[in-house]
């Protein structure tokens, strides 16, 4: 036997589909369970709502791309994750996106993650007419941006923004380090005998769906549409992991917020406010209930879920006004 078959034999000891090495490291993809996803998903330090396997699937019912779930190892060790989505247009055709990924296992030097990187990039080329837009997961500075030139990919949107809270602090410390605007406006939605209610998919998240399509549509909202978001929930193996709040003064349903666990990470993923709720301030109660929930089940990460100054402004000021460090990604690349 030859030693480049020696090589190709060793490399297929590892689960899915031998895609490339670089620097050490082996890409392999679709060799992974959802129950095997889900559990490295638990040890990366942060994760994202994108990088789930239930966000995935969302894209099998409701759109053209399939996700596909790769892999990085160094010496058969995990290294790195990534979920893509591929839609294939008459055999000719590839394009890929690929939102807030890879995510890193914990203590991955520099040099691996700068391999990791070129090894994903090598699996697209222009040339063979596939189409990449990438949003990775790493924050807007130099050192990214001239990465991302070295491997000729050019910057078209960009950085995201949002809020991370770190939920190991107390409850005393989260509130004292909230505007104190959104803490007085706490106090006063406490006084107002809203009764809170958690559902985990089903009836709760139905009416707040029904909710947040038609303020979506009214105003035109570029935000996900509700069966995308359905199929999120659907798609979850862990139930638990869709929290629906709602807030009711009385028999009636004023506000709701919807909240997706994603290991030891969550993300506020919509809201909808009625007129009474707003008078109310029940979503800073909501927030707040949200908080003290995930709280007593470990997680310790909560993004708020995007700030938009010029396009949401008051959701912006809103989701501000909570507390937490502002972060921004690099943007998106081509």
């Amino acid at each position: 036997m030859s030693v480049k078959n020696q090589n190709t034999k060793a490399k297929q000891t590892l689960p899915g589909t031998f895609n490339g090495s670089l620097g050490g490291l082996d890409l392999y993809s679709n060799g992974v369970t959802a129950r095997q996803w889900d559990a490295w998903l638990n040890s990366v330090p942060i994760s994202s709502i994108e990088q789930t396997w239930s966000y995935g699937e969302a894209f099998v019912g409701v759109t053209p791309y399939t996700p596909v779930h790769s892999v990085v190892y160094k010496k058969k060790l995990p290294v790195a994750m990534v979920q893509m989505v591929e839609w294939k247009i008459a055999n000719a055709i590839r394009l890929i996106k690929i939102v807030r990924g890879p995510l890193f296992f914990k203590n991955v030097s520099l040099e691996d993650k700068s391999s990791t990187y070129a090894l994903i990039n090598k699996q697209y080329s222009w040339k063979n007419f596939d189409f990449l837009m990438w949003t990775p997961e790493c924050i807007d500075s130099s050192q990214e941006l001239n990465l991302f030139k070295i491997l000729g990919r050019k910057k078209v949107v960009t950085g995201y923004s949002s809020i991370l809270l770190d939920l190991s602090k107390s409850e005393e410390q989260l509130e004292k380090e909230m505007h104190s605007k959104w803490r007085n406006q706490l106090k006063k939605a406490k006084q107002q005998k809203l009764n809170i209610q958690l559902g985990y998919g089903g009836a709760a998240l139905e009416w707040l769906l029904t909710r947040h399509e038609g303020n979506r549509r009214r105003k035109r909202l570029r935000m996900p549409a509700s069966p995308f978001i359905l199929a999120i929930s659907l798609a979850m193996r862990n139930k638990q992991s869709t929290l629906a709040f709602s807030a009711y003064k009385g028999r009636e349903a004023v506000s709701g917020i919807l909240v997706f666990r994603h290991g030891n990470t969550a993300t506020y993923y919509l809201s909808w406010n009625g007129t009474q709720g707003r008078m109310l301030n029940a979503n800073n109660l909501l927030l707040w209930h949200a908080i003290k929930e995930l709280k007593s089940r470990g997680v310790r990460w909560f993004d708020l879920g995007g700030v938009d100054g010029s396009s949401m402004p008051g959701v912006s000021r809103f989701k501000l006004g909570v507390g937490g460090e502002l972060f921004t990604l690099a943007g998106t690349f081509v």
